[in-house]
């Protein structure tokens, strides 16, 4: 990554400045300009790890989502072009699960905006604990999720997400929240956006039924 070059390429420059003025100040023994570079080389190394952290910390920040923490929509488009092409060059399997919220508008208008953040934030602690951390969890916006579940068969990725929808339907039964998902596996030579219109086509036969989760082979 990019913050991680700036910090080598800091921290190497202090350390070759400070070497140099260290070899030339013993030579014509000069104490203060040892001194002088070896201070240069402790101000340019933590400088280049300061930038790396700030560049680091902005570039977290722009491919999450600012409420639940989880990834955002941006980074999702980066992860399932590289996905997909794992997928198809080594022949593995991969799951797409959208997920919607059933009824959140009525929540939120009974309850107001911010016990519905809560339990936006509450569901989305969920799907990252009961998933795996080489899946991808996102925040797609508003009330809906995807989760990209690298190398799993759709019959893994449908129990994941019965386990899931079990999970939420008690945790959040006193605001009677229950979320509705559609699956879909990724099919050799499949464009990627065709995988989503279908994953989207699921997901709204599963919101038809509510608090349900659909496969492809239930279209």
């Amino acid at each position: 990554m990019f913050y991680n070059y700036a910090r080598f390429i800091l921290t190497m420059s202090g350390i070759v400045i400070g070497s140099t003025g260290y070899y030339f100040g013993t030579i014509y023994r000069v104490d203060d300009e040892r001194l002088l570079w070896v201070g240069t080389t402790m101000i340019v190394a933590i400088t280049g790890f300061v930038i790396g952290g700030l560049i680091e910390k902005l570039s977290i920040n722009s491919r999450t989502d600012y409420l639940t923490g989880l990834w955002n929509r941006r980074y999702f488009y980066l992860k399932l072009d590289e996905q997909g092409e794992r997928a198809f060059s080594g022949k593995k399997q991969l799951c797409i699960a959208m997920i919607d919220v059933d009824g959140f508008k009525t929540v939120n208008d009974m309850y107001g905006h911010t016990i519905g953040d809560v339990l936006l934030s509450g569901i989305a602690a969920i799907l990252k604990k009961d998933t795996r951390s080489k899946d991808v969890v996102i925040r797609w916006g508003g009330d809906e999720f995807v989760i990209i579940f690298t190398e799993t068969s759709l019959k893994n990725a449908l129990e994941v997400m019965e386990r899931i929808r079990y999970k939420v339907e008690g945790a959040f039964s006193p605001y009677h929240l229950t979320i509705s998902s559609g699956i879909i596996p990724l099919e050799q030579d499949q464009d990627l956006k065709d995988l989503l219109t279908k994953a989207d086509q699921a997901l709204y036969k599963a919101k038809e039924q509510k608090n349900a989760v659909i496969t492809v082979t239930d279209l």
